[in-house]
């Protein structure tokens, strides 16, 4: 009998060793849910911050001067003017001519745009061209949008591209 009065202790504390390792690893697993739960928030986020760059590229597009006014670029190549002038939330906005005379103030093909632009927290970068394919014009806007540590993308593709779309 007296070799057995510290076996009820050693017990114990395999016991208590035991239930701790297994609210430690639940306590692990939750945060991680808890993690993955915010990120899936945050892409959600991101993915509206990229479609908000599509559709302001679409919309500077048609509130653009459409015809071709001397020194005023017409539509899509007069985005980063139109931007810069009312609203002045587009930053490093460029345009460069694809192919020569692509993006004159009468004629708007041939051309690529990128700028960014930051709202509530939130970022897109969008990078556009619009292209002349045959008879057709095509307009492609890659926008890329950013909140938090969540990056998505959202596009869009015209073709063929009415006049004035």
């Amino acid at each position: 009998m007296k070799k057995q009065k510290g076996v009820s202790l050693i017990i114990t504390f395999l016991i208590m060793t035991v239930m701790f390792a297994v609210v430690l690893g639940l306590i692990t697993s939750l945060f991680s849910q808890i993690k993955i739960v915010n990120n899936a928030g945050n892409s959600v986020s991101s993915f509206y911050s990229a479609d908000s760059g599509v559709e302001k590229t679409l919309y500077l597009d048609r509130s653009s001067p459409q015809s071709g006014q001397p020194g005023i670029a017409a539509g899509f190549c007069g985005i980063c003017q139109t931007c810069q002038n009312t609203t002045n939330d587009c930053s490093n906005c460029t345009l460069v001519e694809l192919s020569i005379g692509g993006c004159n103030p009468f004629q708007c093909n041939n051309c690529r745009l990128t700028y960014s632009s930051v709202f509530d927290g939130r970022r897109f970068d969008v990078d556009a061209t619009v292209t002349q394919q045959l008879t057709n014009t095509v307009l492609i806007i890659n926008s890329r949008g950013l909140y938090l540590d969540a990056t998505r993308t959202s596009w869009f593709n015209s073709s063929p591209l009415q006049p004035g779309f």
